[in-house]
């Protein structure tokens, strides 16, 4: 995934086509594949951003206490 700035929002939602994607039961192998790994490329950037806002939640809450 490049490095320019996360936009949250569609890639959660990009992730979230994925997860219904894969309830669906489709039968591609192949295309699975591709989009398990997407999908762990998403959830490591969202995760790693949600990382990111909390140690700024942290910061902000120390200055103000």
């Amino acid at each position: 995934m490049p490095s320019k700035k996360l936009d949250f929002g569609k890639s959660f939602t990009e992730l979230e086509e994925i997860a219904e994607w894969f309830e669906k039961g489709e039968p591609d192998l192949d295309k699975g594949l591709e989009k398990f790994e997407r999908a762990m490329e998403l959830a490591q950037v969202l995760k790693e951003r949600l990382k990111q806002a909390e140690n700024k939640i942290k910061e902000i809450k120390l200055r103000h206490e």
